[in-house]
Parts: structure tokens; sequence; C-alpha cells
């Protein structure tokens, strides 16, 4: 009975001890720090025409208030379009998207 008696005292003493250090088991599994911060990278602005060579700050100008200030918005336009609202020759229109249309 004295050997029941100490094997139940030793193993409710050992619960007791795991019990009492319960937070310390735990912070030692699972770490409190916070998550570090997710960086949102901010996307890049389009391309501007006045990238494409021959188009200065006049033309990119002109081309850009008539909606066409973008290298992409560029090379889907007309020559048509591009001619009109840059004043320029249709020929010249043609060589801007064909130039952007590379880039």
């Amino acid at each position: 009975m004295k050997r029941v008696a100490k094997i139940i005292g030793f193993v409710g003493g050992a619960l007791a001890i795991i019990w009492a250090m319960r937070d310390r088991f735990i912070s030692v599994a699972t770490s409190r720090e916070p998550e570090p911060p997710a960086f949102r990278a901010e996307p890049s602005p389009a391309p501007t025409v006045d990238a494409i060579d021959g188009i200065g700050p006049v033309f990119a100008q002109r081309l850009t208030e008539a909606g066409l200030g973008t290298v992409k918005t560029l090379a889907e336009a007309s020559p048509d379009r591009v001619a009109e609202a840059a004043s320029v020759s249709a020929a010249r229109a043609r060589t801007w998207i064909e130039l952007a249309r590379e880039g």
C-alpha cells in the first residue's frame, strides 16, 4: 500500500509541476513573436510615350491630352488618330506605333 501511495504521489507531483509550467512549455513550442509585416509592392506606372524615340515633351503632351499617354495605348491606336492628335504625318505616326509595339 505504501508503494502505491508513493507512485500516486510521484505521478501527482509530476503532473502538478507540468501544470504549473504549462505556459513555459507552450511558449517554447509556439513563438509569441508577432508576424512580420507583409509589404505590398506598388504597381509600377505604365511607361509614358516620351520613352519612345522621336517623341519629345510637346508631342507627349499632345498625345496625353488625346488619351494616348502610355506606350500601350499608343501601340493599340490607329495611325490616323495618332497623326491627328500629335499634328504629325501619318508616316511618322506609324513609326511611333511600331516603336511602341516593339518596346
